[in-house]
């Protein structure tokens, strides 16, 4: 049985897969499937692409305001009649786009990036143009830039390479000196290099996000396979106890239930004769929490509250224990392994209190918290009329050491809960000793 969601192929595998950026940006309700690992994975992703955002913002302003004060301080300047509004729409159209992608941080589609980026780079060839000693080849490599950093490298191609060649031709014409084709050449330079500096930078941060989601899916994938085993492993021991144990035990049942007749038929002492019913009886127990421990293997669950009555009744009739049982909060289920590392606590803690304690009154507290499961058991410590006779009813009381406990003390008891994940605190109290249990819900 395999817990995890599995994966058995990379979600990114084939010409069809999408990119990791539109896998991020998913809202939450499309990705409840993801276990906490892969959600930490796509968190960490998004804090990426945030950074990676805030330094291209910051960019794109220093280009707006190196753009503007550019064009101010050219010739001619703008102004609202003939060519010096022509500038002033330009620079307009410089400032405006550069402002929209600074200030808004939201994924937009790609149509209104390459709207963006034509729009803010024929502004700046039309500056270039118009004031050939502005900074002009800036706004247009920066458009070449926010297409490389927001858009796929084939459609980013759409945008930068026009753009590109625009301002060459702009640099060369509008050039001063003798070397009209080296500016040009630069300008094209210029834009090429910021291009790749951002497609390069994307796509680092798209594989390394690809990477981490992948590296995550594949530590699910091999902690599942290893619950699988863990389970596999589980249920051959189970099978193994309920062939091997249950079967003994059963085979011990009928051999009692057998010398029980006999005594019967002999007329043998009345009190042998009970201590062969009783021992038949604490062998079909056995049987019986045999079976739970194989259940409890098997996963299967039980709920703890009714474990806990019959436990608590048996422990009455055969510890000579007065036991009062109470349950207080809203039952909850807890795992198989949990239910059973309470239970066998409890048992435990019980075998003592009539190991070290008989005939005094003992208590088992089962409380319900939103915070935990609490199982509590106290004695009042050794009774002032304890004797060795048993109970009332004449019948000797066996020793605690021959009844079924947990079997390895406080040390078993901690390492079952601790096993869960719970804790366990066990010492004096006033006279008697108290042993608490607990598991986080």
């Amino acid at each position: 049985m395999i817990t995890a969601r599995q994966r058995p192929g990379s979600r990114f595998a084939g010409p069809a897969a999408p990119m990791l950026s539109d896998m991020v940006s998913t809202p939450p309700g499309d990705r409840m499937g993801d276990s906490p690992r892969v959600a930490e994975a796509r968190s960490r992703a998004t804090v990426r692409a945030l950074r990676q955002g805030a330094r291209m913002h910051l960019a794109l302003w220093v280009v707006m305001v190196s753009t503007a004060l550019s064009a101010a301080q050219g010739r001619p300047r703008p102004g609202v009649t003939g060519e010096r509004l022509v500038i002033s729409l330009a620079l307009a159209a410089c400032v405006l786009p550069l402002a929209l992608a600074a200030l808004n941080r939201r994924r937009r589609p790609e149509a209104a990036t390459v709207a963006l980026s034509l729009v803010l780079g024929g502004g700046g060839c039309v500056l270039g143009f118009l004031q050939s000693g502005a900074l002009t080849v800036v706004p247009v490599s920066a458009a070449v830039a926010l297409a490389f950093a927001r858009l796929r490298p084939g459609l980013a191609l759409l945008p930068a390479v026009p753009l590109t060649v625009a301002i060459t031709v702009v640099t060369a014409c509008v050039s001063t000196s003798g070397n009209a084709f080296q500016e040009g050449v630069a300008a094209a330079l210029l834009c090429a290099v910021l291009g790749a500096v951002c497609m390069f930078a994307r796509q680092a941060r798209l594989r390394h996000d690809q990477a981490e989601l992948l590296l995550a899916e594949l530590t699910d994938s091999r902690e599942a396979q290893a619950r699988a085993a863990a389970v596999a492993e589980r249920t051959r021991i189970a099978r193994e106890l309920h062939d091997v144990l249950a079967q003994s035990l059963s085979a011990l049942a009928v051999q009692l239930e057998g010398a029980r007749k006999l005594a019967e038929r002999d007329g043998v002492d009345p009190l042998l004769r009970q201590l062969i019913v009783r021992s038949g009886e604490l062998t079909r127990e056995g049987l019986s929490d045999a079976r739970q421990a194989v259940a409890a293997l098997r996963g299967d669950d039980a709920p703890v509250v009714d474990q806990l009555t019959a436990l608590v009744g048996r422990c009455r009739r055969d510890l000579a224990l007065p036991i009062t049982l109470s349950v207080s909060g809203e039952p909850r289920t807890l795992t198989p392994e949990a239910n059973l590392a309470l239970y066998r606590g409890a048992q435990e803690a019980l075998t003592n209190a009539a190991r070290y304690a008989p005939g005094s009154a003992t208590t088992v507290v089962l409380r319900y918290t939103p915070q935990a499961t609490t199982l509590t058991v106290s004695d009042e410590g050794r009774a002032a009329d304890a004797r060795g006779d048993g109970g009332g009813d004449g019948v000797p009381a066996p020793p605690a050491e021959a009844w079924t406990g947990g079997g390895n003390g406080l040390r078993g008891m901690r390492e079952r809960i601790e096993r869960v994940g719970g804790r366990i605190h066990a010492g004096p109290a006033g006279e008697g000793w108290t042993v608490e249990m607990e598991i986080p819900a």
